[in-house]
């Protein structure tokens, strides 16, 4: 759906030096420069923050990574290229002490940017309660991981740090999910009075006390508010769900005319892929956030655009294809719902629609059939990089081990 670069290797530039120092920094920079290459294959996944320093004629690399592939791939190049250069990079991953989540979202959506500064791109959204690893702290902004494996800046504030005790509780309580399309939380159970704040579908909260229609809740801040009963669910109905076809297309039409947003993943406002993630979610399954992503899951039923042999929750997808010259480029994702239509969210259109593979219908869109690329199968196939909820890493950790 998108490529993005979120950092790259920082090459510090020296004076005038000796061949010796020559030496050291042309090859420790080349090093650095193959090695990004290698290990920085998907920017929205990883981070790569190095640059080589001098210091009273001593050398040293420096900077942070996530890839502990390529932290060790550059640990051991230097002490065999380059022995008289210290490795001074901070490895932003978990250890056997501090587990792989280590924060939760505390607002109903967060926005994920490509640098420290809300001014920049944002790459992707995160929902309240979501599992996130926080990798760093720089003044009030947090660079996270969260279970797609997307990396991104957020506000300090929109994730509330836990330590492996809060981690503990918050795995082992009971939890609700918000399964309407947005709603709001209340300071009373009463919906005449003041808001705590808004929510949107796949919100995740603690549950407390109940009284009346309405059920207590409780942020990862702290904070508490009432909710109507009728608009959560168990988390684990949905974490624990046998989705079916006819399931998935009931949560899609939930999501009809919802305006579209370049990176939204909620639904206040959505993308094309953010629209399949979410639907899928609702209904059990986590898949890869984006669409170029999503087309290397499952399994491929048809290069044809036809609705021939199509299953409700098929997904479609569009963009360019391979050939001897370029790249395939998937570019967007659609889900099929049934006698010839699918739904998607289309910037084209500004909002979640329902078009038809039909060229004799109303809905069909001339160029949609020079575009497509395949179709793919989700429900009842079996792979590596989706499945059940439970499977992913990061939300496998605030789930009980038994259900």
């Amino acid at each position: 759906m998108r490529q993005l670069l979120i950092f790259s290797s920082a090459l510090v530039l020296f004076g005038s030096c000796d061949l010796g120092t020559g030496r050291i920094i042309r090859g420790v920079n080349e090093l650095m420069n193959s090695l990004e290459s290698e290990y920085l294959s998907d920017t929205r996944t990883e981070y790569w923050n190095l640059s080589l320093r001098s210091d009273s004629g001593s050398f040293s690399v420096r900077g942070e990574l996530v890839s502990e592939a390529a932290y060790q791939a550059l640990d051991e190049a230097l002490k065999e290229q380059f022995p008289e250069v210290e490795n001074q990079v901070l490895l932003l991953t978990h250890d056997s002490v501090t587990p792989i989540v280590n924060g939760l979202v505390n607002n109903s959506v967060i926005h994920l940017r490509a640098q420290p500064s809300s001014k920049t791109e944002m790459v992707t959204q995160a929902l309240l309660g979501s599992p996130v690893r926080i990798l760093k702290e720089e003044g009030s902004k947090a660079l996270v991981q969260i279970p797609s494996g997307y990396i991104g800046w957020v506000n300090v504030p929109e994730v509330q740090r836990l330590d492996p005790e809060g981690l503990a509780r918050y795995r082992d309580a009971a939890k609700i999910i918000y399964h309407e399309q947005y709603g709001t939380v209340f300071n009373e159970p009463d919906e005449t009075s003041l808001p705590v704040a808004d929510i949107v579908i796949g919100c995740v909260l603690e549950a407390d006390s109940a009284s009346g229609a309405f059920l207590q809740v409780r942020y990862p801040d702290g904070r508490t508010g009432w909710v109507r009963k009728e608009a959560c669910l168990p988390v684990e109905e949905i974490f624990y769900m046998g989705p079916t076809r006819e399931g998935l297309v009931e949560t899609a039409l939930t999501f009809h005319g919802i305006p579209y947003l370049w990176g939204g993943t909620s639904s206040k406002a959505i993308d094309c892929s953010g629209l399949i993630t979410n639907v899928y979610f609702m209904n059990g399954i986590h898949l890869p956030r984006d669409a170029d992503q999503q087309t290397l899951v499952g399994r491929e039923i048809s290069t044809l655009f036809s609705p021939e042999g199509l299953e409700q929750g098929d997904l479609l997808f569009f963009g360019r294809r391979a050939t001897e010259t370029e790249e395939e480029d998937v570019t967007h994702v659609a889900m099929y719902i049934g006698d010839g239509n699918y739904i998607h969210s289309a910037g084209y259109r500004e909002r979640v629609s329902i078009n038809s593979m039909d060229s004799l219908s109303e809905g069909f869109i001339e160029h949609y059939p020079e575009i497509f690329i395949r179709t793919v199968r989700i429900l009842g196939e079996s792979g590596s990089g989706f499945g059940p909820i439970p499977e992913n890493r990061m939300y496998s950790a605030i789930i009980p081990s038994e259900r």
